[in-house]
């Protein structure tokens, strides 16, 4: 059996082949096998390039051979358009004639709706095993490098050379190719590498992700995804771009809420597909956005001008244009810098009337021949590393000093001044602020989500988690009191309590703990025990013990201390598909569910992050409320979560699911007084 091909080995290999194939080569230029064919000369690929067909000699000049194993030494890849049925022997008879890669282009396989397609897909994947082939699909449109030039797909934009630059696009979609590529030629930027991931049978949109990491030309790396088949895989290449001084933008699709409204444990229905992504991308430094325009803006904008972590600078010529400024930010995220008080009274000797802010209003200064210097000190500001200006078109007169300050302030500053302009300016005036180094644009909104991105912060800095000694957990959900036991092991504050088998022991138990008590059934697979009745609270004496024991009819209870607090929350994990095991933490109790409002986090996560997080979530502002009466008790609440982290990394692979509600706040501290421990299923 050949060894398979080191992915970064084939990638380069794909992206640089010494010559191209097309397998089901044809001259009906409807046809893939024509497009694709003639896309790669047409587009100024300097190396072989040659079409199998059964019936031609040559296709437009372009030399054809009857079969695979006739094909030329020195062809590294091939192009298969025909239909899937074909392609899967058609991809082992590459193989065997040494090619190193395959595109294989056809639909037909797990995204189809017959058995027969996910059989083809599982032989394509026993073919790369067994052959050492890689292969790129199947169910996509090709692969393109703007700087050799090679172009191998049958998408429109793969008819048409496109202008080399930094941005790399690694796809699940192929057919937005077009609409990404032309965007990027409107805004001036130019393409690396693209490749349309399809259904990944063997090789994946993080193997795409990798490369890009050590192609030089490439500076930004654009990823839109369905969804990551390895969240760890992808942080540590996140990280590693981070540090290579490489960007990285997404742009998430689809997901559904299906599989976890079937979720036992209440952690797993609270963390959304979104919700997991975007703390993912977040602690890995990854810029996000919402919309296939704002995702090419971004990555225009990162390599254009890279990172600028901070926050935003904005002045408009009207009051109502940073009115609307103001609002599209704070819907949007992007924040907007409060000045510094040094920066406030130096605007604030220039003005005629009105106040000084963020967005700031040039109309109050009478014009910009009397506060020419306005622009220059908003924009050196320490905390502003971007500018954003809302203008229209003007006259000379009054456009002349506008633009001259405008220039000042990028030239001052050195930072990105970027303009929105949604009506338009005429040539005369883009070609000034061009000279002068200001982007213009047209869509308040787009251009406020590349900003989001350039502002991204730094990754979460996390070290690497020690090697914990595993916790081996059952293959069933932990009952009450064997989750409380396994998180007290890892520094999770838990409610006193004793397991009791007869009622006359309740008591005993009850007595030592001290009245009022809560007692409650333990019964196996029963995640939510008030919903049947099984928790019986602020029992005051011996009597309602024993009531409450024969009530529950459940053979072993459990008693525990009657904990006291002002507000509950909840506290979990749960394994997001794709993403891995992560934190979530909000507002708690039987209102948890319908709140919905929680807080997301990727295992693991730094103790900064994990408070930041909360701070500014519902729950931490009502726990940094003056009308909450115990100040402190966002940090043992923070230990918690620090310790269910601590229990998540311990269990590993076999860990599905925690909940820790309610976990109760109040002059105590953080206590835990329920928890649930759910192992992921085994086959």
């Amino acid at each position: 059996m050949p060894a398979q091909t080191a992915t970064q080995d084939a990638l380069d290999s794909l992206f640089h082949p010494r010559a191209v194939a097309v397998i089901g080569a044809s001259d009906d230029t409807t046809k893939h096998g024509y497009i694709v064919l003639t896309n790669i000369r047409n587009t100024g690929f300097k190396g072989g390039i040659y079409g199998v067909s059964r019936r031609l000699r040559q296709i437009d000049g372009i030399p054809c051979v009857p079969d695979i194993a006739a094909l030329p030494a020195g062809v590294d890849t091939a192009f298969l358009a025909i239909p899937a049925e074909a392609a899967v022997q058609a991809v082992r008879d590459c193989a065997r004639v040494g090619m190193k890669t395959v595109i294989v282009g056809s639909a037909g396989y797990a995204e189809s709706l017959d058995a027969g397609g996910a059989e083809r897909q599982r032989e394509l994947q026993a073919i790369a095993a067994q052959e050492g082939i890689r292969i790129v699909g199947p169910n996509c449109n090709g692969i393109y490098n703007a700087h050799l030039p090679l172009s191998v797909g049958f998408n429109t934009s793969h008819a048409k050379r496109q202008a080399a630059g930094g941005i790399s696009i690694f796809s699940h979609s192929g057919a937005l190719f077009d609409a990404m590529a032309g965007r990027l030629a409107k805004l001036g930027a130019g393409l690396s590498l693209f490749a349309s991931a399809g259904n990944e049978a063997d090789m994946s949109v993080l193997d795409y992700m990798e490369y890009g990491l050590t192609h030089a030309p490439t500076r930004v790396i654009a990823l839109l995804i369905d969804s990551l088949d390895d969240g760890a895989r992808f942080r540590r290449l996140a990280l590693a771009a981070h540090a290579a001084g490489k960007h990285v933008v997404a742009l998430k699709i689809g997901g559904s809420q299906a599989g976890a409204a079937a979720a036992v444990a209440h952690s797993s229905r609270m963390a959304g597909d979104h919700a997991a992504y975007r703390a993912l991308f977040k602690a890995c430094g990854v810029a996000t956005v919402q919309t296939l325009e704002g995702f090419m803006t971004a990555a225009a904008l990162l390599d254009k001008y890279g990172r600028c972590p901070g926050m935003l600078g904005a002045l408009s010529t009207s009051g109502a244009g940073a009115s609307l400024i103001a609002d599209r930010c704070e819907a949007l995220g992007v924040p907007l810098a409060p000045l510094r008080p040094e920066t406030i009274a130096a605007i604030d000797a220039h003005k005629m009337f009105s106040r000084i802010g963020n967005p700031l209003d040039l109309g109050i200064f009478g014009g910009m021949r009397r506060s020419a210097e306005v622009p220059t000190l908003l924009m050196t500001d320490p905390d502003v590393s971007v500018t954003l200006a809302l203008v229209h078109s003007m006259n000379p007169w009054q456009g002349d000093p506008y633009r001259a300050a405008m220039g000042a302030a990028r030239e001052a500053s050195g930072r990105p001044l970027l303009l929105v302009s949604p009506g338009g300016l005429p040539e005369t005036e883009l070609a000034t602020y061009a000279r002068l180094g200001i982007d213009v644009f047209t869509e308040t909104d787009i251009l406020l989500e590349g900003i989001g991105a350039l502002l991204t912060p730094p990754p979460d800095d996390v070290a690497e988690p020690a090697p914990a000694t595993a916790s081996p957990l059952p293959d069933r959900a932990l009952t009450e009191p064997e989750s409380l036991r396994l998180l007290a092991e890892y520094g999770v504050p838990t409610v006193p309590m004793a397991e009791c088998t007869a009622a006359a022991e309740a008591v005993v138990a009850a007595e030592r703990l001290g009245f009022p008590v809560v007692l409650k059934g333990v019964a196996e697979g029963v995640a939510h025990k008030s919903d049947l009745g099984l928790v019986h609270v602020g029992l005051a004496d011996a009597a309602a013990v024993t009531e409450a024991y024969a009530a529950v009819k459940c053979r072993t209870v459990v008693v525990q201390a009657m904990v006291r607090g002002e507000l509950e929350a909840i506290a979990g994990v749960t394994r997001a598909e794709g993403v891995g095991l992560v934190l979530i933490a909000g507002l708690g109790g039987i209102f948890a569910e319908a709140l919905h409002d929680v807080v997301t986090l990727p295992i693991p996560s730094s103790r900064a992050a994990i408070e930041a997080a909360v701070a500014a979530g519902s729950l931490g502002r009502v726990l940094s409320s003056p009308r909450w009466k115990h100040p402190g008790s966002l940090a043992p609440f923070v230990d918690v979560l620090m310790g269910l982290q601590a229990a998540a990394l311990a269990c590993g692979e076999r860990l599905q699911a925690i909940d820790v509600n309610p976990v109760i706040l109040g002059a105590a501290g953080a206590i835990a007084v329920d928890a649930l421990v759910v192992p992921k299923a085994t086959a």
